[in-house]
């Protein structure tokens, strides 16, 4: 019997207006005199690639940075406003009263309030008390395809039950919250430190929904998710972290980084296809990764160069993640739902490879199907 089919139903995606990359010069020299570990640091964000950040004013130009219990309050007023008005536009393309979604999965890297914002993302949003939530956290950068992950069991739960599922899957991140904390850091420890250079703000949501079978009644899908992965690759919690401090998020990248997640792709993507379900009802798959669309995280330049040259890709295959680094930068969990948002508003090929990763160092995989 087909496995059931489960669908993205609906996208939205909420970013605060964007900051040209040279602000970040302003502020560094503002606040802090030129020394050899800042003018590598500002040197370096000249470089990434990144045309503008999207950021929040409130957190960049502050004479310290914040504490830690500033930047959960700055979090729940800023983001909250992203997340809302993603998850609303994804509803409602999804074409669904707030009462029918069934489930909430939200993921952030940037708060650790308790309770969650998943818990006021349902008030603000008006769903059903009784609602199924879950917010995941320490996944940062994986967050988006983790949060789809778990979305995808939901469903399968669901189906298990005999019941219908449409799971509202938020991702919000603030991570201008470290901005002001990393610069006082490099001057301070004389230390190149790269997340000042990469991060930025915003939130996406998407609904996956469980097709019950009656055509009639079912949304109008965007994608099908036909396949989910997850590789932890060992010993490498110290390449890529976000630890919490007294004055905020203090994330550590090292220059393994590229090479990690190069290296973790061709094993996604043998594995999304050596173990798909038993559905007769899907296409052929193509015989190549250059047949496929490829929807990357938005990580770095090199992330992305690196994934190109590893899976022997064409920049035009992850045309969307290069839009969403260049125009916004690395939001994070943000980013990979964004760039599957991007991708689908352009002609392109059948079947979507995505990637995300994220502390640990954690890949995870999708393998979609375009079906708009």
């Amino acid at each position: 019997m087909p496995s059931p089919s489960l669908r993205i139903t609906g996208f939205g995606v909420a970013c605060p207006p964007s900051a040209p990359s040279a602000d970040l010069d302003k502020i560094a020299y503002k606040y802090h005199k030129s020394s050899p570990a800042l003018d590598k640091v500002l040197a370096i964000n000249r470089r990434t690639g990144i045309k503008a950040h999207s950021l929040i004013c409130p957190v960049l130009d502050l004479p310290e940075p914040e504490s830690i219990a500033e930047l959960s309050e700055i979090f729940l007023r800023e983001g909250l406003v992203l997340a809302v008005s993603a998850s609303r536009q994804a509803i409602a393309e999804a074409g669904l009263a707030v009462d029918e979604i069934t489930h909430v999965v939200a993921t952030t890297c940037t708060n650790s309030s308790n309770p969650g914002y998943d818990s006021y993302l349902a008030q603000e949003l008006g769903l059903r008390p009784r609602i199924e939530k879950v917010l995941l956290h320490g996944v940062a950068c994986a967050g988006g395809l983790a949060a789809l992950r778990l979305a995808a069991s939901l469903c399968q739960a669901a189906a298990w039950r005999g019941e219908r599922a449409h799971v509202l899957v938020t991702a919000c991140e603030i991570a201008s919250s470290m901005v002001r904390n990393e610069l006082k850091a490099i001057d301070q420890d004389q230390q190149v430190r790269l997340g000042v250079t990469l991060f930025a703000d915003g939130a996406a949501s998407l609904v996956l929904s469980l097709d019950p079978g009656d055509a009639a009644k079912f949304p109008k899908a965007i994608y099908e998710l036909v396949n989910w992965s997850h590789i932890t690759v060992p010993d490498t919690h110290s390449d890529l972290r976000i630890d919490v401090v007294s004055t905020g998020f203090r994330p550590t990248l090292s220059t393994r980084i590229p090479t990690l997640t190069a290296s973790c792709v061709p094993l996604l993507y043998e594995g999304l296809l050596k173990t798909l379900p038993n559905n007769t009802s899907w296409p052929t798959l193509p015989d190549v990764p250059g047949d496929f669309d490829w929807a990357v995280h938005a990580g770095g330049a090199t992330v992305l160069a690196g994934i190109q040259t590893t899976m022997h890709l064409e920049k035009e295959h992850m045309r969307a993640s290069w839009e969403v680094y260049e125009n916004h930068g690395n939001t994070s969990s943000v980013s990979v739902i964004h760039v599957l948002d991007t991708l689908r508003r352009t002609p392109g090929r059948e079947w979507v490879m995505s990637a995300a990763f994220g502390p640990g160092v954690v890949a995870e995989g999708c393998l979609l199907r375009r079906i708009q």
